[in-house]
């Protein structure tokens, strides 16, 4: 059974080629038509010989055939198939040879213009039903018949015929080899689409989407600042003691099940995850800062949730920082997506001075968000090269007018118990 999908790639395939043969035609024959008649026409249109009169006719009837094909192809929505009209141009096409031929064999013996009209639609206009073979054959009948109502001598009708014969074996065989081409041709092009899709896939799961397109389209990606970016650290404490009770498929499967619920919630808020260091996660945004937030609250139930599942006790720091950073791909083998500058440094600050279970974020973060979040602040934290800092705990999304706070359970030190301001 035919694929579906080859049918219609290689009726838009041969009809595009079909439309392009056909201006090529309609912008000739004018003036082919003009030079063969001219010396007649120059005299007088009663000077033009009866026997021309069929060949203009012809050439009429060819243009507003091959003009028929551009307009079709014009007003015809592109949503709309042209498997139908594919059939007819062949039709058409053939007829016209058809003509041409018996009329030429007749009064010149000329097939040049027969075997060009059928080997156009041999090679050019390949369809998915086999519906040029009959035509081809039926063309050759009309020929015979032809030739036997005007001279009707044996041998001279097979003298005639011997041409059109070779023409329409020819084409027969021509009709075979580019079915079986464009068959091939397209099955190289699903699977290299396939391929690339797959690679495209690769690329766009280590790279940002926009990062990825400038890396495929310039092979290199410029560097880029950003006045206010947001850097979320999380970090799983203990961990590192935890794992050494496990077995090393063991561990990679934990990790893999917890990175991938983080995973589907930076998907969520769209957000950009940059890297995993060994139990650490790092996601950045350059806009949405209080999806940011958002996301520290989900991860802390995602993992809380794992934990209630799995039977285990872990537990997550993080720490989130606004401020100026640099982004860019460094490396061209395995290279890395990337953010450098203070604010990354002091993200991963508010993460490794915050406590089990809670969300640690500096004034920068409090002030673009306090309108959807709660906070308590905290003491100022002396932070290494960065001085003194005022920092605040995210408590959750502000509590509605009579209603319960949302956010997700947060579950801090004993000595980290912070009190709502």
């Amino acid at each position: 059974m035919q694929d579906p999908a080859f049918r219609e790639w290689l009726v838009g395939k041969s009809w595009a080629q079909g439309v392009r043969y056909s201006k090529v035609v309609a912008c000739l024959l004018p003036p082919a038509a003009l030079a063969v008649h001219a010396p007649s026409i120059s005299v007088g249109w009663d000077a033009l010989p009866a026997a021309s009169l069929w060949l203009l006719g012809w050439q009429i009837t060819a243009e507003l055939f091959f003009l028929g094909i551009v307009a079709t192809d014009r007003l015809l929505p592109p949503s709309r198939s042209r498997e139908v009209p594919l059939y007819l141009a062949c039709i058409g096409a053939v007829a016209l040879a058809t003509w041409i031929g018996a009329a030429a064999a007749w009064r010149r013996g000329d097939l040049s213009i027969y075997a060009a009209g059928l080997t156009f639609v041999a090679t050019v206009m390949c369809t998915p039903h086999p519906v040029r073979r009959p035509l081809y054959l039926f063309s050759f009948a009309v020929l015979g018949l032809a030739a036997v109502w005007r001279y009707g001598d044996a041998a001279r009708v097979l003298a005639m015929l011997v041409n059109p014969f070779c023409v329409v074996v020819l084409c027969l065989e021509l009709d075979k080899f580019t079915y079986a081409r464009n068959l091939e041709l397209f099955t190289e092009t699903r699977r290299a689409e396939t391929e690339r899709a797959r690679a495209d896939q690769v690329l766009y799961n280590v790279l940002p989407a926009p990062i990825a397109e400038e890396l495929k389209r310039d092979g290199k990606v410029k560097a880029v600042k950003f006045e206010n970016m947001g850097v979320l650290f999380a970090d799983i404490a203990g961990f590192t003691r935890f794992s050494r009770t496990l077995p090393p498929d063991a561990l990679v499967l934990v990790l893999n099940d917890i990175f991938s619920a983080f995973d589907e919630l930076v998907e969520r808020h769209a957000l950009e995850k940059i890297k995993t260091i060994g139990d650490a996660y790092m996601v950045v945004s350059d806009q949405r800062l209080d999806s940011l937030a958002q996301l520290a609250l989900d991860m802390n139930e995602a993992l809380q949730r794992y934990n209630r599942i799995n039977g285990t006790r872990l537990g997550m720091r993080i720490g989130i920082h606004a401020g100026p950073a640099v982004a860019g791909v460094i490396g061209v083998k395995r290279f890395l997506y990337d953010v450098w500058g203070d604010t990354v440094n002091v993200a991963s600050r508010m993460e490794s001075t915050g406590a089990t279970g809670a969300i640690h974020v500096t004034e920068a973060v409090y002030l673009q968000t306090r309108g959807k979040f709660e906070f308590s602040a905290r003491e100022a934290l002396e932070i290494k090269g960065g001085g003194s800092l005022s920092t605040y705990w995210v408590l959750g999304p502000v509590t509605p007018v009579g209603g319960k706070q949302s956010g997700a359970p947060l579950s801090f030190g004993p000595a980290e118990a912070p009190a709502v301001s």
